[in-house]
């Protein structure tokens, strides 16, 4: 009888120290399955401050490009105004010694003339000097 009892008692423990671990694994799955919980919203959290971040990415390439644009055109034009400028140059020094070359021939032509050819061109100008 003695056999019986301490099998009783045995049974007795063993079946509290399967219910105290029951009672361990199921708290440890729910710490569980509130720390999956909190690790699923810190995902969602991340997952959309990546696609803010995408975004704001592909806005910023978006302004790179068309900055990058703008940047070629103004280039471009301040190279053509360049051209233009250096053209426009060129012309009026061409038009200066053209004119400079008729001033001495002018010049020229006026040394050769007795003076009183030049007064009488010159007229009243040179009168009521």
């Amino acid at each position: 009888m003695q056999e019986e009892a301490m099998n009783g008692d045995g049974t007795e423990s063993d079946w509290q120290g399967l219910v105290s671990e029951y009672l361990v694994c199921k708290r440890k799955l729910e710490s569980k399955k509130e720390a999956l919980l909190i690790l699923s919203k810190e995902l969602d959290t991340c997952q959309q401050e990546r696609d803010q971040y995408k975004l704001m990415a592909n806005q910023l390439r978006e302004r790179h490009q068309s900055l990058k644009k703008k940047y070629r055109e103004l280039i471009a034009n301040l190279a053509q105004l360049l051209r233009d400028s250096q053209d426009r140059n060129k012309h009026l020094g061409e038009e200066i010694k053209e004119l400079q070359q008729r001033l001495a021939e002018v010049q020229g032509d006026n040394k050769g003339r007795p003076r009183g050819q030049n007064e009488m061109k010159a007229g009243p100008l040179l009168r009521h000097g």
